[in-house]
């Protein structure tokens, strides 16, 4: 289907690299697909070169593989994958967790535990796309409290990655009773380390808020590995 959209030549580029970005979130376009710059600059009506340009950058941040064939194909879900990316994001969010402790004010603190308060809410009412994207909003709240320019710059790197395995994982969640059951009591257990870190940030605590952070995203990884295979949170 040919989608007719209206982009601006400015900044071009940014625009088409959103977009394929976007599509890939919502499992539009699935792992295992194969992408072309020349289909896609037919769909976007563009020329090839942002296109292209869009598509590099996605390689080099490990969304698209490079076909010997010509094209791209999306990155299909593997333990490694997730290992890896997860065992980087612990280490820098636990720095992040301990730079909060030393930074956050009483308005800080209250806003992660309006956060807090606000998933559950969503949880209760079975909102799970809500209650995703609080989780995520959690983590972005106690990274802003980082002092530390470069675990910002770093994990902001890592961001759409960490977005692309967690919402292959929400949408199998969507499509089946029994897996969105499990997602809902993991999102509970998740809820009360949320509570933990949001205490260990308002006593000042930076070790502790250090060891529950990293705690934290490590056991996650261990949440998706078993999902991760079949379809293709925090």
């Amino acid at each position: 289907m040919t989608e007719t959209l209206l982009l601006e030549k400015t900044h071009l580029f940014d625009r088409i690299y959103d977009i394929l970005w976007e599509k890939i979130g919502t499992g539009e376009i699935q792992p295992g697909h194969r992408l072309k710059d020349i289909e896609w600059a037919e769909k976007l009506q563009v020329s090839r070169t942002p296109v292209r340009e869009a598509m590099r950058k996605m390689q080099h941040e490990g969304i698209l593989l490079p076909l010997n064939s010509g094209g791209y194909q999306v990155r299909k879900l593997n333990d490694s994958d997730i290992i890896d990316l997860y065992r980087c994001r612990a280490a820098l969010e636990a720095v992040a967790a301990e730079d909060a402790a030393e930074n956050a004010k009483s308005s800080d603190v209250a806003l992660l535990n309006k956060i807090i308060s606000d998933c559950d809410d969503a949880i209760e009412k079975n909102d799970l796309r809500t209650a995703f994207e609080l989780n995520s909003r959690f983590h972005a709240a106690v990274l802003d409290l980082s002092s530390n320019l470069y675990v910002r710059q770093t994990c902001d790197s890592l961001r759409r990655m960490i977005l692309f395995y967690r919402s292959s994982v929400l949408r199998q969640s969507q499509a089946d009773e029994t897996a969105s059951e499990v997602y809902v009591s993991r999102l509970r257990i998740k809820q009360l380390h949320h509570r933990q870190i949001a205490d260990a940030i308002a006593a000042r605590d930076g070790q502790l808020a250090f060891r529950l952070m990293q705690n934290h995203v490590r056991e996650t990884a261990e949440d998706l590995l078993p999902r991760a295979q079949g379809g293709a949170s925090k």
